[in-house]
């Protein structure tokens, strides 16, 4: 309750809203003006948003979801998420001021300056408010895809009813309002105001820039290396939401052919240079072309840019050989999403640039992300790290003809941000894209740790946060005989001193339009005993002390099954821990289908 209290006071001190206390409220609530814009700036543009109408517009919480056509419960949750988040960009500066303002009292107080704080008046009360609870209403349109808008709000009175029973004592102030018209836009005479994704810009064929203040390169021209043994190539380049990808060929002479491990080692990147900084990549994924080309992409992250129109030259990619490649980036032109067939739900949208291709109907599909927790996958109706697409999107012509589409150059752990597709044969005309489902995924924000004692089959019987759902233990169970639906290699020629069990997770989430579908990055991890002499031959150091793996996703069941065989003379079953590191990815499938009208015009 104290808490609670303490949290309605600070809310009604950056909002506004009745705190009195005159000139030293006044200068206490300046002092936090460079800070509380800060904490603003520090919130996803989505959660500025509610923010916004919540307390700038003074809205309710069913008056938001009603404007922005999303369920209570959504934005019920969400408005929560961004004013703890905002409480807690806060605590640092709101604890340095208390502990200024509690030496500056006992200075004061020990000069006999000020009275001791009990013997002071009190002009003001605080008062908490709480938003009456609202019934949600039945959501009964989930299968509908509805623009994300949000009307003009009604002009309201914002003046005190002096006939409404409310006495307010001693002085009030002009409350300070942060300026937040540099990060969303304003409704003022705006028939209607654009949500956060239509701010967006696209520039074709390099993906969604989320900030349209930032700019996007490309490689302004291929460069290569070349010596005796082998041609590397700079082929492509690009620069877009703070991501520099780069694409590297190699092509190895045929007198010269290698291991593909040592082929993969001498085009590998060590750094990129700009302006005496120097960037190390996060990730990379590497493809055979031929029998003597490879591809390989790396992706490196948090890279900041100057916005200049004409580009940016004397760039510098370091391989691991020691060479060197430099390069110039030119600008990409962007062009607002609005330009473009799009539509948008509660977790994101879709956007869509089709063309006509020598008689072929490709379109670029573009996720439009909000910037929540949950992101789009890149190939939309696939799940992340999927080896094929089974079943995809299909376009409906206006005599009724479906044309199914194919993903073009698909791969499950590319660097991609969005694929074209190909349906076919087509004539210019008006048509529908049909996307019948969107797989998303989402990071965990914190390792996730399930202990278990294999020894009696005992776990805590709680259940462990993921986004936006949870997971928790159904069984565990010890094995004396391989299940029919157990490989016959995790089973056969095993030490005698060899334990199996079968664990079986449960999972949930929390809206049943949006049930999760895999998790990626379970692990499993035993405490080993002290290595005794006398096992220590080459042939027990080759083999692991404990083995676990995924069987089977259930999703009706909405149970994982896990198979763990473990060495019982060099692993404690007694310590034992599944666990899942922060930024490990969890997939979900968001039922809901897109239906997009498309014009395709002829070659031009």
């Amino acid at each position: 309750l104290v808490q609670k209290f303490k949290f309605n006071c600070w809310i009604d001190v950056i909002f506004g809203q009745s705190v009195g206390g005159g000139l030293d409220s006044q200068i206490a609530a300046a002092e936090l003006r460079t800070d509380i814009e800060r904490a603003m700036k520090a919130l996803k543009p989505n959660e500025l948003q509610i923010i916004r109408m919540k307390y700038y517009e003074g809205m309710s919480v069913r008056e938001i979801a009603d404007s922005l056509e999303l369920p209570y419960e959504t934005v019920k949750k969400r408005h929560k998420r961004s004013v703890m988040k905002l409480g807690r960009n806060m605590m640092f500066v709101l604890a340095l001021l208390f502990i200024f303002s509690a030496c500056a009292y006992g200075i004061l107080l020990y000069f006999d300056i000020i009275p001791p704080i009990g013997s002071w008046p009190w002009p003001w009360t605080w008062e908490e408010k709480e938003e009456p609870e609202e019934e949600p209403q039945d959501d009964t349109e989930t299968g509908k895809v509805r623009p994300l808008r949000i009307g003009e709000p009604e002009e309201e009175d914002m003046s005190v009813d002096s006939d409404s029973g409310e006495e307010l004592t001693g002085e009030t102030f002009e409350p300070y309002l942060p300026d937040l018209t540099e990060n969303l836009q304003r409704p003022e005479d705006e028939e209607r105001v654009s949500t956060v994704m239509e701010e967006y810009t696209v520039s074709p064929g390099y993906g969604i820039n989320v900030d349209p203040k930032e700019p996007v390169y490309s490689l302004a021209r291929k460069k290569s290396v070349e010596n005796e043994e082998y041609t590397l190539t700079l082929e492509e380049v690009s620069y877009i939401n703070h991501t520099l990808t780069a694409t590297v060929k190699l092509i190895v002479k045929k007198e010269t052919l290698r291991d593909w491990k040592e082929n993969y080692r001498m085009m590998r990147i060590e750094s990129f240079t700009f302006q005496e900084k120097i960037w190390r990549y996060q990730m990379s994924i590497g493809r055979e072309m031929d029998e003597h080309t490879l591809l390989q992409v790396f992706r490196f992250d948090n890279v900041i840019f100057p916005n200049v129109k004409e580009g940016i030259k004397d760039l510098s990619i370091l391989f691991n050989t020691g060479e060197s490649i430099g390069f110039d980036m030119e600008s990409v032109e962007q062009k607002k999403v609005t330009g473009y067939p799009y539509q948008v739900g509660e977790y994101g949208g879709i956007l869509a640039i089709p063309r006509l291709e020598d008689g072929t109907l490709v379109i670029a599909v573009y996720p439009l992300d909000d910037g929540d927790e949950f992101q789009i996958v890149p190939a939309i109706v696939a799940e992340t790290g999927s080896p094929e697409i089974l079943e995809g999107m299909t376009v409906t012509g206006e005599d009724g003809t479906t044309f199914t589409g194919e993903c073009i150059r698909y791969r499950p752990w590319g660097q991609e941000t969005y694929f074209e597709w190909d349906f076919g044969k087509a004539k210019p005309g008006n048509y529908t894209l049909n996307i019948p489902w969107v797989n998303l995924k989402a990071s965990l924000n914190e390792k996730l740790s399930i202990p278990l004692n294999l020894t009696d089959n005992s776990w805590e019987d709680m259940v462990y946060e993921i986004p936006r759902g949870e997971v928790w233990i159904k069984e565990c169970t010890p094995l004396d005989v391989k299940p029919d639906n157990w490989p016959d290699y995790y089973w056969t020629d095993v030490p005698s001193t060899m334990g199996h069990w079968r664990i079986r997770l449960g999972y949930a989430c929390e809206d049943p339009l949006c049930p999760v579908t895999g998790f990626y990055g379970f692990k499993c991890k035993m405490e080993l005993y002290p290595r005794e002499p006398a096992y220590d031959s080459e042939e027990e150091i080759e083999t692991p002390e404990y083995d676990f793996r995924l069987l089977s996703i259930d999703t009706e069941t909405q149970t994982m099954e896990f198979m763990l065989k473990a060495d019982l003379k060099r692993a404690n079953p007694e310590k034992t821990n599944i666990y899942m590191n922060k930024n490990d990815i969890v997939g979900y499938r968001w039922n809901e289908s897109f239906e997009i009208p498309l014009a395709v015009e002829g070659m031009k």
